[in-house]
């Protein structure tokens, strides 16, 4: 006759499972990237020396990228209700972690040097240093001008889409530093 090779120990409809997850501190996520801006700019940058007539001005349009993170190392679990699964998180405020000029789609658009840069070969230098404080200009100009509230609206939508997959059904959030009470 025939042999039975599987024999089933118990009946998986009798079988029950429960497991309750309490999410207490989110850590070694590092930061996450949320926005990302490509951004160009005009650059006019001038050079003069303590020789008569002798200046360098240089015109470029700079292109590059600038992005928005949050830190998740940073997130804390203010309060977790999983019977009701209601999850309150307080999120970092969103920074900028990244600002990079790109000097292949950067252009020189004008460029008159002086005899003194000619002689001592000091072009390339000069549109180095350019770029190095377009970048700078730049970074400092994005720090306050970035959207935080898109960043924001950003961070929620994919915290909370991992949150819900993890089972809570409401998520919560909050932003900046928790005020001791």
């Amino acid at each position: 006759m025939g042999r039975q090779l599987y024999r089933p120990t118990e009946d998986p409809s009798r079988v029950q499972e429960s497991q309750q997850i309490l999410i207490e501190r989110l850590t070694a996520l590092g930061r996450l990237e949320l926005l990302r801006y490509q951004v160009r700019d005009v650059v006019r940058r001038e050079w003069t020396y303590n020789v008569p007539f002798a200046s360098s001005r240089l015109l470029l349009v700079v292109a590059g990228e600038a992005t928005i993170c949050v830190d998740f190392a940073q997130v804390q679990v203010e309060s977790a209700n999983w019977e009701q699964r209601v999850l309150q998180l307080r999120l970092p405020d969103p920074f900028l972690c990244q600002v990079r000029i790109d000097p292949q789609a950067s252009q020189v658009y004008d460029a008159n040097f002086s005899v003194i840069e000619w002689w001592r070969g000091g072009e390339a230098e000069r549109v180095r240093e350019a770029l190095a404080a377009a970048q700078e200009t730049l970074r400092v100009r994005l720090q306050t001008q970035f959207s935080a509230e898109a960043a924001r609206r950003q961070a929620e939508h994919l915290l909370r889409r991992l949150c819900e997959g993890m089972g809570w059904k409401h998520v919560e959030f909050h932003y900046g530093t928790r005020t001791p009470s």
